[in-house]
C-alpha cells in the first residue's frame, strides 16, 4: 500500500494553493459515482473519484475514470499521477516513467507538475533496484549469454586524493557517456541502473574498481564493453591532475587508454582526451563531426560542474532534498563565484533551466522500444544537451 499512500499525498499536494478535498472512505465510493454521473463535466469531481478508486485497489477503474476527467481538463496533474501510480502497482514501471514524463513534456507549466517529476524519479529508481535484484538472481543465468552488440556500461569512476571533489565519481561517469553517446554507433547503459547494480553487490571502493567488477557487472547488464576510470586530484589543490580509464571486456580483459594530466582547472578538457582515447580502444573512427560534437559540448566551469555531480551523487542515494540543494548552488547565486568568469556563468545560467528530470517523448520511446534493459540512450542525450551550455 506504500504506492497507494504516495499516490495521495503526491494527489492532495498538486495544486497546494488550491483547498484540499476530504478524504473518501471506500465504502463512500458508490456515492461519489453517483454524485458524478449527475455532474458528467465536473472533472474535479472525476478526478477525485479516480483516486479513491486506485487508492481502494481498483485500478481498472481507476485509470478509465482519471482519463475521462483529463479529457475535460488536460492540463490536470492529477490524471497522469493516478494512472501513472497504478501502472506502478503493477511493476509497469517503464510505462508509468512514460505517463508522467509525457504530461511534464506537453505541459512544463502545469500546476503541480514538480510532484509529477519527483514520482518519475521515485519509478526510475525503483525500476532500477528490481533490475538489479532480478539480474543478481539470474546471474548463473545472464552470464551464459552473450552480451548485447555495441552496449557500453561506464562504471563510477574513482576518485583519489582531495575528498571535497569525491562527487565528481558520479559526475564524471556520466559526462563520459554522454559525450560516448554522441558516437552513433554505440549503445550506452544508463547510469543509475550501473550505480544501483553496485549497490546491491555491495563492494567496497577498492573492489569497485577492480576489473573483474567491471566484468561481472558487464554479464548482469549484458554489456559488452566496460568503461572504468580514476582521477588523481592533489589533496593541495596544486601539481596536475591525473585522469585514466581502461575498457573492460566481459572476459576481464583490460584494454587501457593513455593517462592525460594537466592542472585541475583543466579537469574538464582532459575528459575529452581520455574519451578520445576510449573510442580508439573500442575499435571506432571517429568522424569529424563526431569529434567536434564531443569538443563543443559540455561543461566549462568545474565549481558549477562539481555542484552538478553533488547532485547526481544525492539522486542516486535516494536523497531528494540534497539533490535539490544542489541544483539550486547551480543557479546563478552558486555559479557567480566559480571561476571562468562570473559574468559570463551568470549570463548562462540565467538563460538556462534547472538541472531536469531528462523528458522521453512517445516517438523517442518508440525508438529505444528494443534496447536492452538499462540502455537510456535518449536521455542520456538529453543529458548532453543540457550540459551544452556550461553554465
Amino acid at each position: 500500500m506504500k504506492g497507494t499512500a504516495l499516490l495521495l499525498i503526491a494527489f492532495a499536494g498538486a495544486c497546494s494553493s488550491a483547498p484540499k478535498p476530504a478524504a473518501v472512505a471506500p465504502a463512500e465510493i458508490p456515492a461519489l459515482v453517483a454524485q458524478t454521473e449527475r455532474e458528467p463535466r465536473n472533472a474535479a469531481l472525476k478526478f477525485r473519484l479516480a483516486a479513491t478508486l486506485a487508492a481502494a485497489g481498483r485500478c481498472d477503474s481507476a485509470v478509465v475514470v482519471a482519463r475521462a476527467a483529463q479529457s475535460l481538463e488536460a492540463d490536470n496533474v492529477r490524471g497522469p499521477l493516478v494512472v501513472g501510480a497504478c501502472q506502478e502497482q503493477a511493476g509497469r514501471y517503464d510505462e508509468a516513467i512514460a505517463t508522467y514524463q509525457d504530461f511534464a513534456a506537453q505541459h512544463p507549466r502545469a500546476r503541480g507538475v514538480a510532484a509529477l517529476r519527483a514520482r518519475a524519479e521515485l519509478a526510475l529508481r525503483t525500476s532500477a533496484e528490481q533490475t538489479a535484484r532480478q539480474a543478481l538472481a539470474r546471474e548463473t543465468e545472464l552470464a551464459q549469454q552473450p552480451p548485447q552488440a555495441a552496449t557500453v556500461a561506464v562504471l563510477p569512476v574513482l576518485v583519489s586524493g582531495d575528498s571535497t571533489y569525491r562527487p565528481l565519481s558520479r559526475g564524471l561517469a556520466e559526462l563520459i557517456t554522454t559525450d560516448l553517446a554522441y558516437i552513433r554507433t554505440l549503445k550506452l547503459l544508463e547510469r543509475l541502473q550501473i550505480g544501483v547494480l553496485l549497490d546491491e553487490l555491495k563492494l567496497g571502493t577498492s573492489q569497485r574498481a577492480a576489473p573483474a567488477t567491471a566484468a561481472r557487472v558487464g554479464r548482469l547488464l549484458r554489456a559488452e564493453r566496460m568503461v572504468q576510470g580514476t582521477v588523481t586530484i592533489p589533496s593541495t589543490g596544486a601539481g596536475s591532475v591525473r585522469l585514466t580509464a581502461s575498457v573492460v571486456t566481459g572476459a576481464g580483459v583490460i584494454w587501457p587508454v593513455a593517462p592525460a594530466t594537466g592542472p585541475l582547472p583543466q579537469l574538464l578538457g582532459l575528459e575529452k582526451q581520455v574519451v578520445f582515447g576510449l573510442a580508439a580502444q573500442l575499435g571506432i573512427a571517429l568522424t569529424e563531426a563526431e569529434r567536434q560534437r564531443i569538443l563543443k559540448e559540455g561543461p566549462r566551469n568545474l565549481a558549477a560542474f562539481l555542484a552538478y555531480s553533488r547532485g547526481l551523487e544525492a539522486m542516486d542515494a535516494g536523497d531528494y532534498s540534497r539533490r535539490g540543494r544542489a541544483r539550486r548552488s547551480e543557479l546563478p547565486g552558486g555559479v557567480a563565484a566559480a571561476p571562468g568568469g562570473a559574468n559570463g556563468a551568470r549570463a548562462r545560467a540565467g538563460r538556462r533551466r534547472p538541472c531536469r528530470l531528462p523528458l522521453r517523448s512517445r516517438r523517442a520511446r518508440a525508438r529505444h522500444r528494443d534496447r536492452p534493459v538499462g540502455d537510456r540512450r535518449g536521455p542520456v542525450l538529453r543529458h548532453a544537451r543540457r550540459l551544452a551550455d556550461p553554465w
